[in-house]
């Protein structure tokens, strides 16, 4: 968990500011709402934590489904 808000914080700054090294405050709009899908809104950027997620829920599913895949 560590390692996805130490990576989402170095996108966030260098989106706001195009460098590593930007400073709070900066921020025109919650990095929630430009992680949405462009259809809702958003700039479709992935939200890191949830693909995670997602991969995780996919490994489970293609064990249950395909459990001679290796």
């Amino acid at each position: 968990m560590w390692a996805l808000k130490a990576i989402d914080k170095i996108r966030r700054q260098y989106m706001w500011h195009g460098r590593k090294e930007a400073k709070g405050g900066h921020c025109l709009v919650a990095w929630g709402k430009v992680c949405r899908p462009l259809e809702l809104g958003g700039l479709g950027i992935s939200s890191l934590k949830e693909l995670g997620w997602a991969l995780r829920m996919r490994w489970l599913w293609l064990e249950r489904t395909e459990p001679d895949r290796p």
